[in-house]
């Protein structure tokens, strides 16, 4: 039986909503295992680095702690009880990624959500880098502060309705790091693949476009990037059947943005190193350094502002399957 009135009815507290939230999903069965005994620190490095290189103000952090072993639960309960976190989710089983990030998005309110694998180092500055982006071109749908040119073509075929730029916009120390980052070698990786027109290496020149000295790079890869809650809302919607599957993400997410009228794209300069289940020490020195010059250019900067997009997402949207086969056409006849 209840007795009174619960006080919080005579109140009128009202929600603050931030326009960005981070979706970061971990599963660390234990640490007797060579694979996983690393993973903790892991997780500690990339909430560390992640936490100090995000705008508190406007962005959200949503922790899945997908049934993990208690070495890495009481690393991400640190965070939580310091309040930087601000949903943290337990899971009783390992559901996998997938399911657990497309629940969390679909049920955000913010305008911007960066889904993200929780064994990243962030560099200060990410934000902003992506946020410029999302600005300057409303036709970005996606964007990963980690430059993925080599996906230039992949979910992508409305680059053909854009002027597209070419030369090497992207440093090869920081192709470098995206090789070494997954353990390929840096002649042999992704980036040493034949690209544009089957004539030249994604190493020797990336597809670009610029507007108002704000470059992006075409392509961008689903383990780190940033989406318009236009995109998200175009998620597949269907039940996920399996806890991991390749290719469940192509089915899942990397369609959507394509075919609702919008572009893959990421940042000109790596902001993010993915780490695996090591903690390579020059890594540490060399971010620490990186750090140093990308705080100030971040300092004082208003992020995620929302614009009022174009009616052209929709036009796309409409002319997606005849755009899709042009762009395979070209592709085959190597015109792009």
């Amino acid at each position: 039986m209840r007795i009174g009135t619960n006080p919080e009815k005579n109140r009128e507290s009202k929600l603050i909503h931030k326009p960005h939230r981070i979706i970061m999903p971990f599963w660390i069965p234990n640490v007797e295992d060579d694979y996983f005994k690393n993973q903790p620190e892991v997780l500690r490095l990339c909430l560390q680095s992640l936490t100090e290189s995000i705008d508190i103000e406007r962005t959200n952090i949503t922790l899945i702690n997908n049934n993990s072993c208690r070495e890495a639960s009481l690393i991400a309960e640190e965070f939580v009880n310091k309040g930087l976190i601000d949903k943290y989710v337990v899971r009783s089983e390992n559901r996998g990624k997938l399911e657990n990030i497309l629940a969390e998005a679909r049920a955000s309110y913010e305008d911007y959500i960066t889904i993200s694998d929780a064994d990243f180092l962030f560099l200060k500055g990410w934000e902003k880098a992506v946020s410029d982006i999302m600005m300057n071109f409303p036709k970005a749908g996606m964007v990963s502060c980690y430059p993925a040119a080599h996906l230039a073509y992949f979910y992508n075929s409305n680059i053909i309705l854009l002027r597209l730029k070419s030369k090497k916009i992207i440093s090869d120390e920081e192709i470098n790091l995206f090789e070494n980052g997954h353990g390929h070698s840096v002649d042999t990786g992704l980036y040493s693949r034949k690209g544009l027109q089957k004539r030249y290496s994604w190493r020797e020149r990336h597809y670009y476009i610029k507007k108002n000295n704000v470059i992006a790079i075409l392509g961008a890869v689903h383990a780190l990037a940033t989406f318009r809650k236009e995109v998200v809302q175009g998620f597949n919607a269907n039940s996920v059947d399996f806890v991991f599957k390749n290719g469940y993400e192509h089915e899942f997410i990397d369609f959507s943005t394509e075919k609702n009228g919008y572009i893959r794209l990421s940042t000109p300069k790596l902001f993010a190193y993915h780490l695996g289940n090591t903690i390579p020490k020059d890594i540490l020195s060399i971010f620490e350094n990186k750090n140093k010059e990308y705080e100030m250019q971040s300092q004082n900067y208003k992020l995620w502002q929302s614009k009022k997009l174009k009616k052209f997402t929709k036009i796309y949207s409409f002319f997606f399957p005849i755009v899709n086969i042009l762009f395979r056409v070209l592709r085959k006849f190597k015109i792009i």
